[in-house]
């Protein structure tokens, strides 16, 4: 499925997904996000900017262009209504659509994501809460990581699952088995020896509570539907 992959895109939307989940787009998270070495990632950003895709700007933050931006909005449009697909039509498993949809953005066109649209009845948001392009979702929201900054443990529910720990079947598969998707009421504390976050469904109490343990990469990247302090 290689000849599939479009890299130029690749790169677009990983940049787009950090500054989703307000973390600064740097060449060296895009090294972590998408497993390309330190001179792969710089030789592609470089033909990016280029071609008039991003910036690079002094400071080292990459900042998309207004044409960079619609086309990385356009591929995360289309990744997003594509999990939909999977999922509500399809019937694939919650934890494995993200993986598949990766391969349908590089290759929907815009007539078959118009039909999707209609067929899916104008979805709102991604399996795992993220919002769909275009559409804008009055809710506030906070990172798991911020609301342990100022809170020691933190109820509320969970507003969306960052792509990031979207790309880890393993761990979406244990969010699964615990019952914690979006909309879900859950319990957060934090690790203070590792950095990593317990978390488990407010409804699974007592001795036998489970937990899921979110290594601390992935903490920023799952938001409550909570005010921040």
């Amino acid at each position: 499925m290689g000849e599939l992959i479009d890299t130029t895109e690749m790169y677009l939307k990983a940049i787009f997904e950090l500054e989703e989940d307000g973390v600064t787009p740097l060449r060296a998270r895009i090294v972590d996000r998408l497993g390309h070495s330190g001179p792969t990632v710089s030789q592609t950003v470089s033909r990016m900017e280029r071609d008039g895709l991003l910036h690079v700007l002094g400071d080292r933050r990459l900042e998309l262009t207004r044409d960079g931006w619609y086309r990385a909005r356009e591929v995360m449009r289309k990744h997003r209504l594509a999990e939909r697909l999977l999922l509500d039509i399809i019937g694939l498993g919650w934890a494995d659509v993200h993986e598949e949809a990766c391969r349908w953005e590089h290759v929907m066109s815009e007539q078959v994501e118009a039909r999707l649209v209609k067929l899916l009845g104008v979805p709102q948001t991604d399996p795992y809460g993220n919002p769909l392009p275009g559409i804008e979702i009055d809710r506030p929201e906070v990172s798991v990581e911020v609301a342990l900054r100022e809170s020691e443990r933190v109820v509320a529910p969970i507003a969306r699952i960052g792509e990031p720990i979207q790309a880890e079947v393993d761990v979406l598969a244990r969010f699964e088995e615990l019952g914690l998707f979006p909309t879900v009421m859950a319990v957060a504390v934090a690790d203070e020896k590792t950095g990593d976050v317990l978390i488990r469904a407010l409804s699974d109490e007592g001795e036998d509570a489970h937990f899921l343990r979110l290594n601390v990469a992935f903490v920023p990247h799952l938001f409550f539907a909570m005010e921040r302090k």
